[in-house]
């Protein structure tokens, strides 16, 4: 049930590492709220479809769980989808690949906040390994002091800010399904994202109209809301299922590697060396993470 756990989280985070290019894409004809409400919009028969399909047991929601599947909806699910758009709007695609590896850090925190789980050393040392290895891909020779200086500043503040935000959705998501189904639960937070965004969205209603680019944003929302708003979550919370949530934070490392593999086969970018060393260190890192013992163990 370990491997399968891993499993789960390695696919999740190759899918979530194409997001970032996808959403720059659908900018270009929408803006960011009305794109986080129609992904989510879209995600939703989608999961309503295969908890049907898959016969999901139906369980009984306290009043705790519901006011926790609020909290993840709006803190740990909403809110950063939606601040990871306006900041790459205001940002990059790169520098949104290099900022969300706040997150497992942020993870290991929540945790051990949250759900007191043991975090050990060697998972610490594997996701500070890890981090090195996603930003030898990502940065390409440049510092990261440079992500907060000049132009960018106030769009890698919110993608920082969005980091941190979705470190709060492993911890949050656990507790939930571990007592209900996983899609159930990714369905219900992603219905209160829709009434936190909504507004939101209704704000930006200055920015719609048709035009040639408008086709290919929706294009875009519709490859978000099947890959990321659906799969990857609904794969995300069923790896919570199996290990504890610390276990997994470093599988998010994945997401540069997959982020710039799929940019040489896809788009024809050249694959340099600085890229393949990081990816063999992210391994490495997810190798020491994942040898640490008590990594796997489950709070009580």
């Amino acid at each position: 049930m370990i491997a399968k756990g891993f499993a789960l989280a390695a696919a999740a985070n190759v899918l979530g590492g194409l997001s970032y290019l996808a959403q720059k894409l659908a900018l270009e004809g929408l803006p960011p709220a009305s794109i986080t409400f129609v992904r989510n919009l879209l995600a939703v028969p989608l999961m309503f479809a295969w908890m049907r399909v898959s016969g999901a047991e139906r369980t009984r929601w306290s009043r705790r769980d519901l006011g926790l599947v609020i909290l993840l909806g709006t803190v740990g699910y909403g809110a950063p989808m939606w601040l990871g758009v306006v900041g790459v709007e205001r940002s990059t695609s790169a520098n949104g690949s290099i900022l969300v590896l706040i997150e497992p850090m942020m993870v290991l925190v929540f945790a051990a906040l949250l759900l007191r789980e043991h975090v050990t050393r060697r998972q610490i040392a594997g996701v500070a390994i890890g981090l090195l290895g996603a930003l030898a891909i990502v940065l390409e020779g440049a510092s990261p002091s440079d992500l907060f200086a000049g132009e960018h500043l106030t769009g890698n503040l919110l993608l920082a800010l969005h980091g941190v935000l979705w470190g709060t959705f492993t911890p949050l998501v656990k507790p939930l399904s571990s007592r209900h189904d996983p899609t159930e639960v990714i369905l219900r937070a992603t219905l209160v994202s829709l009434v936190f965004v909504g507004p939101l969205a209704l704000t930006e209603r200055g920015a719609w109209h048709a035009g040639p680019e408008l086709m290919p944003a929706l294009g875009w929302c519709v490859a978000l809301a099947v890959g990321v708003s659906f799969a990857c979550a609904v794969l995300w919370a069923m790896a919570t299922r199996f290990v504890a949530a610390s276990a997994v934070a470093p599988f998010i490392f994945l997401q540069p590697l997959a982020g710039v593999l799929a940019g040489a086969w896809v788009l024809e970018e050249r694959l340099t060396p600085q890229a393949l060393v990081g990816g063999a260190v992210i391994a490495l890192g997810l190798a020491v993470a994942l040898s640490a013992r008590g990594g796997t163990r489950l709070p009580a």
